[in-house]
């Protein structure tokens, strides 16, 4: 355990955030000292020491802190999709990434360099998406399949929206929100309307409040 996980740990148990000037004061070292070796292998006396300082047991945590369980998803900078009206700008450069579990992606079968993580911003997709929530985009997945839930583009704006197929040509744009109308897009009238399927929203998750 390194001092930058044993951090970690006691944030989780403790719940309140711990700094590394006081994890420095546990370990009677410099601030500076502390920042330094915060990558290297803790010895077990200054593991006590953490111990004793805040209270708290490390030695019998459950909590998983290994990198490799985790995989890095690109947060793209500026973007954000509205599930109602307002022009939304959609940058594409890359300012973050956040970590997700392995094994959820694994099990919703996505890959990290054709998946990123945007924002949603309104309320056209109550009670299934929030404003605020964040969805993990596959672009991978573009084809429409009725009643998914998708981020697409249309007329430079970005949306998180249902989509159903109607052939040859038509495609209905569906809101969870009764208070919003659906409507449909016939491709063979609107031969160069603005749309494009970003991709299938696969997960969305939000702070409680």
């Amino acid at each position: 355990m390194n001092l930058k996980q044993a951090i970690t740990l006691l944030t989780g148990k403790l719940s309140k955030s711990i700094s590394y000037a006081q994890a420095a004061k546990a370990l009677d070292v410099t601030r500076q000292y502390a920042s330094q070796i915060k990558e290297k292998e803790l010895s077990n006396k200054q593991i006590k020491a953490l111990e004793s300082y805040f209270n708290a047991n490390l030695q019998e945590s459950k909590i998983l802190l290994v990198e490799d369980d985790c995989v890095n998803i690109p947060v793209k900078g500026d973007v954000v999709a509205s599930m109602g009206y307002g022009v939304i700008v959609y940058n594409e450069s890359q300012t973050a990434t956040y970590p997700v579990s392995r094994k959820l992606v694994n099990d919703l079968g996505i890959c990290k360099n054709q998946t990123e993580m945007i924002f949603a911003q309104g309320d056209s997709m109550l009670p299934t998406i929030e404003g605020g929530d964040s969805l993990l985009v596959d672009h991978a997945r573009t084809e429409i399949y009725d009643g998914k839930i998708y981020c697409i583009r249309m007329d430079g704006q970005l949306y998180v929206k249902r989509l159903q197929k109607i052939p040859p040509d038509t495609i209905r744009v569906v809101s969870d929100n009764s208070k919003y109308r659906s409507f449909e897009i016939d491709f063979s009238k609107n031969q160069e309307f603005d749309f494009e399927v970003i991709g299938e929203v696969r997960w969305w998750g939000r702070v409680a409040r």
